[in-house]
């Protein structure tokens, strides 16, 4: 199925967002308040696809987008009621929850070998709800592979930049992260909590 074709079932759209590859509509479907990404063009489909191949594997964890179905050049999923990070009108305190929780998510990415990619900015790819709950979208760019784990690597750039650690103690977990992701990941947690620790 296409997206022309799945108009019919829609009962409302309204374009929510346009990245460089996708637009984003929000609708009801079924009566489901739905988030539905669309290619932008033919040669940008597959991306829409391989994205929709790792929302399959995320299905039931809530931090996630939750997929109700795809098609050659679209995908659906629940719609989330959320603001993109850099908009959250925050504390420093409820900040270093939102990365702690980050931290925590992009672990768990590693550990079932998806390799979501753009962890070094997290601006607009994660959104958070009235609750501090975190989700995580945007996976276009993501792959599903164990040779590489990217995750991790990538948040400790965020972390440097924020100054929660220095580039040296980075470099230095960031190569020990490949033979022992579990240690290095306890390692970073310890310095969030610290980190948290101190804006209490």
């Amino acid at each position: 199925m296409r997206f022309e074709e799945l108009k019919r079932q829609l009962s409302s759209l309204e374009l929510i967002g346009s990245g460089w590859r996708s637009y984003v509509y929000r609708s009801s479907l079924c009566g489901k308040d739905v988030a539905i990404k669309v290619a932008k063009e033919k040669g940008l489909e597959e991306a829409i696809r391989k994205e929709a191949r790792i929302l399959e594997k995320l299905k039931g964890i809530k931090n996630f987008p939750q997929i109700l179905m795809s098609g050659d050049d679209f995908l659906v999923y629940k719609f989330i009621d959320g603001v993109p990070f850099e908009k959250c009108n925050i504390n420093p305190q409820q900040r270093v929850l939102i990365l702690l929780k980050v931290l925590e998510l992009a672990y768990l990415l590693d550990s079932m070998c998806i390799s979501r990619d753009e962890f070094q900015r997290l601006d607009k790819n994660v959104l958070v709800d009235k609750g501090l709950e975190v989700y995580i979208i945007d996976f276009e760019r993501g792959n599903i592979s164990c040779k590489r784990k990217t995750n991790i690597t990538q948040l400790m750039q965020l972390f440097v930049r924020e100054g929660y650690m220095d580039l040296k103690k980075a470099i230095d977990l960031g190569r020990a992260y490949a033979k022992e992701p579990k240690r290095v990941f306890h390692e970073l947690k310890a310095i969030i909590e610290k980190a948290l620790r101190e804006t209490s």
